[in-house]
């Protein structure tokens, strides 16, 4: 009995959940003693969860509650941990299902960006498992990290992408607008992708005359910023100053100069972050800035949000002078951030484990772009091309590590899954291909054989008569 696809398609994520809540809440847990050197989880990253506390015991959005309140971090992601903390309680299995539930939510939206490449299911199915069995996600999933929150909104502003394109309305921009501030309060990453979208419009999308797409683009970027609002307003009153993101930019700027210039060979990489941050230290102290002291802290908690901002602006002024002076510095920082973004773990296995995982991907995705530009679909991964052509610079240009391209896994999912899907085809035509040759070749010896059986089954006619001569098939 045959069964439908639908009933197929129910049953494989089923099976996908079932599968991903045992690997996140039984596996890696009893793995946790060996992994724990080079991948964090089950814990808390970067200080959110001190974020999300203070948030929820009415002390507003501080790092302690004794220092000033700070722009350090983008608020999306403490704002939902707060609501976690303010309804369930600070229980980290909870904080686990919700990444999980953001993590299948990623893949759903996958499925409908899939749909517009190809109704194979090799790739409207495939791509999501890649994505949701990645060891990159898994880990991403198993601490309280920003990274499965940023990949759903980042996918969610592509789809929305996908439709205002295709449609051409100024709705869609606004809507997609939207999507894209959420994305922003999360994360600032894709703060500035609209220029980046208004140039390949002009380019590439030429059904639109130029006024019209600037307009679109106009109604996109205001929508963002309307998202923003709020939290621009309440930094602008804590300082005087239009901040639109984080103050991170300086401290991120440091570290990855830093460290891509004092990393020997042999080194971890954790270590010589931590020298990083020790270095801040010294600098903030010179400067004669007050901040709170905590042993091997990573950032520096200032008493005043005036000394966060004129810290991480004299941090980001130092970087662009070193460039400045040595060229060849920035041009070593990009070369090794490159690298870093897609394989730099904290510590030597790590990096090689990200290796091994990371490069099958990163071939089958660029595999995947070469066949959708010879089958003509460029346009079809234009809004997915667009995005990676503008994230990776970004991270290259300041800091990266592997665990910043978490959100690209998706993206590179799908395609990856492209490339599988021309593999299919591939095989099934040569399979095809032979069954054809196998069928030509057994009529061909069929017509063969009866057509050397002609003449002996005349000669048998002819010689079947009566004793007096006359054919015995006639009357």
């Amino acid at each position: 009995m045959n069964r439908s696809p639908q009933f197929t398609r129910r049953s494989l994520v089923i099976l996908a959940v079932i599968l991903n809540a045992s690997l996140l809440f039984v596996v890696l847990p009893e793995l946790s003693g060996r992994l724990h050197p080079m991948y964090n989880q089950d814990e808390y990253a970067d200080g959110y969860d001190q974020l999300a506390t203070n948030l929820v015991e009415g002390r507003g959005y501080r790092m302690y509650p004794d220092t000033a309140p700070t722009m350090v971090r983008e608020p999306g992601y403490p704002m939902l941990l707060a609501g976690i903390f303010l309804v369930f309680g600070k229980r980290f299995v909870v904080v686990k299902t919700v990444n999980m539930l953001l993590a299948f939510g990623t893949a759903w939206l996958m499925t409908r960006i899939s749909r517009r490449l190809s109704a194979s299911h090799v790739l409207t199915m495939g791509a999501p498992l890649l994505f949701l069995f990645h060891p990159g996600t898994l880990t991403a999933e198993s601490r309280g990290g920003v990274e499965v929150l940023f990949t759903f909104l980042l996918m969610l502003f592509v789809l929305t992408l996908y439709r205002a394109i295709e449609g051409d309305r100024w709705s869609d921009y606004l809507w997609s607008g939207v999507a894209l501030g959420a994305t922003v309060l999360v994360k600032s990453t894709p703060m500035l992708f609209p220029v980046c979208l208004l140039a390949y419009l002009w380019v590439f999308e030429r059904r639109s005359s130029i006024q019209r797409s600037c307009l679109h683009v106009a109604v996109m970027t205001a929508a963002m910023f309307l998202v923003l609002t709020p939290w621009i307003v309440r930094n602008y009153a804590l300082t005087g100053k239009f901040i639109p993101t984080a103050t991170v930019l300086g401290v991120s700027a440091h570290a990855g100069q830093y460290v891509n210039t004092h990393l020997p060979a042999d080194e971890s990489w954790a270590l010589v972050d931590r020298e990083a941050a020790r270095e801040r230290r010294r600098i903030a102290e010179e400067l004669g800035l007050h901040f709170k002291d905590v042993k091997n802290a990573y950032y520096q908690d200032f008493y005043s949000s005036d000394d966060e901002v004129k810290f991480s602006n004299y941090l980001f002024k130092q970087v662009v002078e070193e460039y400045e002076k040595s060229p060849m510095v920035f041009v070593k920082c990009v070369r090794s951030n490159l690298f870093n973004l897609w394989f730099r773990g904290k510590t030597r296995n790590a990096t090689m484990l990200n290796v091994i995982v990371q490069l099958p991907y990163l071939v089958l995705s660029v595999i995947g772009v070469i066949v959708a530009v010879r089958n003509g679909q460029i346009k079809l991964i234009a809004p997915i091309a667009l995005l990676l052509v503008y994230v990776v610079p970004v991270y290259v240009v300041i800091l990266a590590q592997a665990r910043y391209s978490v959100p690209l896994i998706p993206f590179l999912s799908i395609l990856a899954a492209i490339s599988l899907v021309a593999a299919q085809k591939k095989l099934q035509g040569a399979r095809l291909t032979n069954s054809c040759r196998e069928v030509e070749h057994a009529v061909t010896t069929f017509l063969f054989r009866v057509w050397h059986q002609i003449p002996a089954m005349s000669a048998l006619r002819g010689s079947a008569v009566n004793p007096d001569g006359t054919d015995p098939q006639r009357p």
